[in-house]
């Protein structure tokens, strides 16, 4: 069992070599197209430069696979899944791939989408989040796994530091890195392999985020594992905090593979969350997956319902403490009116 919880887009750590060969690159043109502007990640997988795409001055990124990952055919493999998804998924909610081609020292590269912004970790790590925007939120992950899913990828890392922020008023959210997907095996031309990632007893990704099915191994997880995976993050959102506490990742996933959920004001006593949100929550938490929503077109139509309900009630998640002042506001002001009244008669 394997754990993996890294940059979005590069993946563990990089070596000095791969550092300074990555930073002499900037500056540099490649494949007569793209020239490289600045270094803005790098990893143990690849490196990413922000470029500028000469055809059209357009700003996109460049992952590019460090030399020494050519003998590590699980990173190939990963770098590969990220690429042919990005090819064939085209929504607004998934980071697009324009281009994977090779380096004339035969280094492979990819060129996709300049996503600028923080990751919804970001968001989570601050608190507990406006139900009404956690359905937004929720709503644009879903429409991107709905594209995904119907072009027969899963996803199977979700989690939030998987999920962009790219501006606008509405809080438009991008998936990225689909390194653990599943794809078309068909697809899979670069070293034709399915069998390194979903072989019998190996499970990777972020353990604090897989359904329960994945016990059983990579292949045993489906589009409704994403939509587990997308509960969790919800749950994690409106609650302050992950449904479910362990010392170690190994501990967090066998609750989750055990534990009910508890309920939102129990694990965050005095957050409290609007019915129609949190069943929806608890329905992709379901251990089953048959119980679950069985594809993420059914989970946008129940946020779509659900989303006039909580922007109409202001979406605003109160405290029972905020409530007692409220009444106490009440009291006070009766009391004064009727004072007033009293004193005039």
């Amino acid at each position: 069992m394997e754990e993996s919880e890294a940059n979005p887009f590069v993946g563990g750590e990089v070596g000095h070599a791969a550092s300074e060969r990555a930073a002499a690159l900037v500056g540099q043109t490649v494949v007569d197209r793209y020239r490289l502007e600045e270094l803005v990640a790098q990893g143990g997988i690849a490196s990413v430069f922000r470029a500028t795409r000469l055809a059209d001055g357009q700003e996109v990124a460049i992952k590019l696979l460090h030399p020494e990952a050519e003998g590590l055919p699980e990173l190939i493999e990963r770098f590969e899944r990220e690429a042919i998804a990005g090819k064939h998924i085209f929504h607004a909610n998934v980071v697009t791939v324009h281009e994977i081609a090779q380096l004339q020292d035969g280094s492979w590269f990819l060129v996709q989408d300049f996503v600028r912004g923080e990751t919804l970790r970001d968001l989570v790590d601050r608190g507990p989040v406006d139900a009404a925007r956690v359905a937004r939120i929720a709503r644009h992950v879903a429409a991107g796994l709905t594209a995904a899913h119907d072009m027969g990828i899963v996803h199977r890392d979700i989690k939030p530091r998987n999920l962009m922020f790219v501006g606008g008023p509405d809080d438009k959210v991008q998936i990225v890195d689909f390194g653990l997907a599943r794809v078309p095996v068909e697809e899979l031309s670069l070293h034709h392999s399915e069998g390194r990632i979903t072989r019998a007893g190996v499970v990777v990704g972020t353990l604090a985020y897989l359904a329960p099915e994945a016990a059983l191994g990579m292949s045993s997880i489906d589009r409704r594992s994403d939509l587990y995976a997308l509960g969790l993050i919800m749950y994690e959102m409106l609650a302050g905090q992950h449904p479910f506490f362990a010392a170690d990742p190994v501990t967090m996933f066998t609750l989750q593979c055990t534990a009910p959920p508890p309920p939102i004001r129990e694990r965050s006593p005095g957050v409290v969350v609007p019915p129609v949100l949190e069943a929806i929550v608890m329905r992709l938490l379901a251990k089953d997956p048959d119980l679950r929503y069985q594809h993420a077109r059914a989970l946008v139509v129940a946020l779509d319902a659900a989303l006039p309900e909580l922007v109409g009630s202001g979406g605003r998640r109160r405290s029972r403490r905020s409530l007692v002042l409220v009444a106490l506001g009440l009291v006070v002001l009766l009391a004064a009116v009727l004072w007033m009244a009293l004193s005039r008669s």
